[in-house]
């Protein structure tokens, strides 16, 4: 059984992977699958926030871009999370948005296993990254143990970002515009 909290992650992983396989092809059980991976993903990212990303961001202060990053990935797929299970799973929009889902939260796995967690294997010593992945699965407990909420970024947020990103015409949209906005601009540019 594995430990160390990269090992965790990675398991964390392909879990959410095996899920969005499942929810691809069974859509009898898409609500079930649905809340089970609300659940498990909410869980992951407060454990990555809360535990994982604050160590490598002392550890190696020039990831904290990084981690910041992959931070508003997760809110974002969280928003992601909230308009899917408020869409009835049998229609087309669903199906849509469960391909942007995926799509987003894949591209957050590659960045994460390819250039996040080699720089936390290489700044944490195995034995810490033992008392991590303890630390890690602890908070993931605590939020699973609690009612699923999906996390909602800030108008505040929204707009930082699409400052960031180059959006304009931003200071008039309304929140939903600016997540559309923002969800667009990050695709145009993958």
């Amino acid at each position: 059984m594995a430990t160390d909290v990269i090992s965790l992650i990675k398991e964390d992983h392909r879990d959410v992977e095996s899920l969005f396989e499942r929810l691809r092809k069974m859509p009898e059980n898409r609500p079930a699958l649905l809340a089970e991976l609300a659940a498990k993903f909410i869980a992951h990212s407060e454990g990555e926030e809360d535990e994982v990303y604050p160590v490598l961001a002392r550890r190696q202060p020039e990831e904290k871009e990084e981690v910041h990053h992959g931070t508003e990935e997760h809110h974002e797929a969280e928003e992601m999370l909230s308009r899917l299970l408020e869409t009835a799973p049998e229609s087309p929009e669903f199906d849509t948005l469960l391909h942007e889902l995926i799509e987003a939260v894949t591209h957050h796995v590659e960045e994460e296993e390819n250039d996040i967690l080699p720089v936390l294997e290489k700044a944490v010593p195995f034995e810490e990254r033992v008392q991590l992945g303890k630390a890690f699965s602890k908070r993931k407990a605590e939020v699973l143990a609690a009612p699923i909420k999906p996390r909602s970024r800030t108008k505040d947020e929204l707009l930082h970002q699409a400052g960031e990103l180059g959006v304009e015409g931003t200071s008039g949209m309304t929140k939903d515009e600016l997540v559309a906005a923002v969800r667009q601009k990050k695709q145009a540019q993958r």
